[in-house]
């Protein structure tokens, strides 16, 4: 029986090995020609194993990346994780907002998975069926918006977190952007952020209204 089990661990152990290996040279792949990159071939050529021999380990290329997002996700919470400590809120929001802002920016390849080429990344169900980890950061976001109004709706965290995507994002597929320091784009979107009164009423203005249904006459 100890034999056995001895062999099963040993067989445990080899099969985790060589899936580390998938990894790390698709990571490699990923980080040096960008995710459209990434193929089985490409990945076996790197390690030295038939195409074929990937498939008992990992069912295809989108399961490689999933696994790759959710190492990305990681680190990047390994990032943000020193700001939520922060006591004071306005402080900790703004050092949530520049830390993600500054991860994007430093690892554009890992958020590109993460954010932009893998679907599904970005969504917290997808990632806890898939074993990743679950928090997102318009979860933080929210309770740092919390502690500053008192009380910010998930719609409004979501908006914040989807304008410091947007400086991310633009930054990476747009070479011209940001004509600012992204660190004083950050400190502008904060700025504004932070004026938000959650508790005033959504409904468009009756002086808006009006103006848009003459414009439309």
């Amino acid at each position: 029986m100890e034999l056995h089990e001895r062999k099963s661990s040993a067989h445990a152990e080899q099969r985790q090995a060589l899936r580390n290996r998938i990894l790390d040279a698709a990571r490699r792949i990923v980080v040096r020609d960008g995710f459209a990159a990434l193929s089985m071939r490409k990945i076996a050529e790197a390690i030295g194993y038939s195409p074929a021999s990937l498939y008992l380990y990992f069912e295809n290329r989108g399961e490689i990346a999933r696994a790759l997002g959710h190492e990305g996700y990681a680190q990047l919470f390994a990032q943000l994780e020193p700001c939520v400590r922060i006591a004071d809120p306005a402080e900790r929001l703004r050092a949530l907002a520049h830390a993600y802002v500054a991860f994007g920016r430093a690892y554009p390849q890992t958020y590109r998975v993460v954010f932009i080429d893998v679907p599904g990344m970005a969504n917290t169900r997808e990632r806890g069926e898939q074993g990743g980890p679950t928090p997102d950061p318009a979860g933080l976001f929210a309770e740092a918006l919390d502690a500053v109004h008192g009380a910010a709706s998930a719609a409004l965290a979501e908006a914040f977190w989807a304008t410091l995507h947007g400086i991310v994002a633009l930054s990476l597929t747009q070479p011209e952007f940001p004509h600012a320091p992204p660190g004083q784009l950050v400190d502008a979107a904060l700025d504004a952020w932070l004026l938000v009164r959650p508790d005033l009423p959504a409904e468009v203005p009756e002086h808006a209204t009006t103006k848009t249904n003459a414009a439309a006459t």
